[in-house]
């Protein structure tokens, strides 16, 4: 083609050349910058995909390690129980023993009862009272909820409330608290299976409101109630729910199946088999030494148990520790920059832009050539 003053086909070339390194230099520094090599989804659609799925699964991997974590934790708390009602049971066993012996009368027996008995009330303490964030572990409660906890319109008129904790292997079942004024007795229903569970009688005399706490031990419910009027009988002055088998689940995946299922054992003096028990006769001493060679030995089953779920737990751990750092590397494959790779795509760009102005500088001096030829 012809040399032309009206059209400069020469500055147009270079004008779209320099229009392209200066966007791959601009992509170039955009990748730099954030150190991602997909900055927008025309980069790489695919891997954009892909990285996507990985970092959100990598972000659900760390939460479920943490929760790995707590359920080592929570595991640590019950055995640190389990270790003492072992430790209790231990000396149960040693006064039962020493007071099977006949060269102790029934007068140092009721002396060793004394303690005896003492103990037997620790094992219920410390099995309603080793909890993790406020859930105790060792009724076999752990994992079980309360909901739908509703009081009488009377008592909440009156500014009065409620609330409902678990001491015990409470039945998933509707639950009501009646109040009887004549008799002072609170009685639990189980209104699924309509049937009263327990009843417990308060003494009342010289109150007009009644603050406090109701405990139903063998239905495993304890009940706090506040600014009861005590001249009237309530029917339903409370109702709740419980729900859950006993199991707690920890969620140690990515998908809703990955989950790992404790259970804890109930290690209350009822439920080892030693409730009621005593040493303060021979005869006695001898029945409560083979009730706590059994306790013992659930005890023990049961802090066993626990110690293989912590080891599952902590090889739990180190496998998701492993999947973080595989899927984390995978994902960076994908989406991370190359930096080395980037910086010499960025200097040849450069170098590019450099010699794109210098010869758009001389395409733009091609016309004013031109015009020598007309002097």
């Amino acid at each position: 083609m012809g040399s032309t003053i009206t059209t400069n086909l020469a500055a147009n070339t270079a004008l779209r050349y320099l229009n392209q390194n200066s966007a791959a230099t601009s992509s170039s520094l955009a990748k730099l910058s954030s150190g991602s090599r997909i900055v927008k989804a025309s980069d790489d659609a695919a891997s954009l995909a892909v990285g996507t799925k990985l970092k959100a699964d990598v972000t659900a991997l760390k939460q479920a390690a943490v929760n790995a974590s707590h359920a080592t934790s929570v595991l640590q708390v019950a055995d640190g129980g389990m270790a003492r009602i072992g430790d209790i049971l231990q000396r149960m066993k040693s006064l039962a023993v020493q007071a099977s012996s006949g060269s102790l009368s029934d007068n140092e027996r009721a002396f060793l009862d004394q303690e005896y008995q003492q103990l037997l009330t620790q094992v219920d303490d410390i099995a309603k009272q080793t909890r993790f964030n406020g859930q105790v572990l060792l009724t076999g409660s752990a994992g079980k909820q309360i909901s739908s906890v509703t009081v009488n319109s009377t008592l909440t008129g009156a500014g009065g409330d409620a609330r409902v904790i678990l001491t015990g292997d409470a039945a998933a079942v509707d639950y009501q608290v009646d109040f009887d004024t004549t008799t002072s007795t609170f009685t639990l229903k189980d209104t699924t299976n309509n049937k009263t569970l327990a009843t417990v009688v308060k003494d009342l005399s010289g109150l007009t409101v009644f603050d406090g706490s109701v405990e139903f031990a063998d239905a495993g419910v304890r009940v706090y109630i506040s600014n009861l009027d005590v001249s009237t009988s309530l029917t339903n002055a409370v109702s709740f729910t419980v729900s859950g088998t006993g199991t707690m689940s920890f969620q140690v995946g990515v998908d809703k199946g990955d989950t790992i299922q404790v259970s804890l054992s109930d290690l209350q003096a009822s439920a080892l088999g030693i409730s009621g028990t005593k040493v303060s006769d021979q005869t006695s001493a001898g029945t409560a030494s083979d009730a706590l060679d059994k306790a013992i030995a659930k005890v023990n089953a049961a802090r066993a148990e626990v110690g293989s779920q912590m080891s599952r737990f902590e090889f739990v751990q180190a496998n998701l520790q492993t999947s973080i750092e595989n899927m984390d590397a995978a994902r960076s494959v994908l989406m991370d920059t190359d930096v080395a790779a980037e910086m010499s795509k960025f200097a040849s760009s450069q170098v590019l832009m450099q010699a794109n102005v210098a010869m758009l500088a001389q395409a733009n001096q091609l016309p004013q050539n031109l015009l020598r030829l007309l002097q």
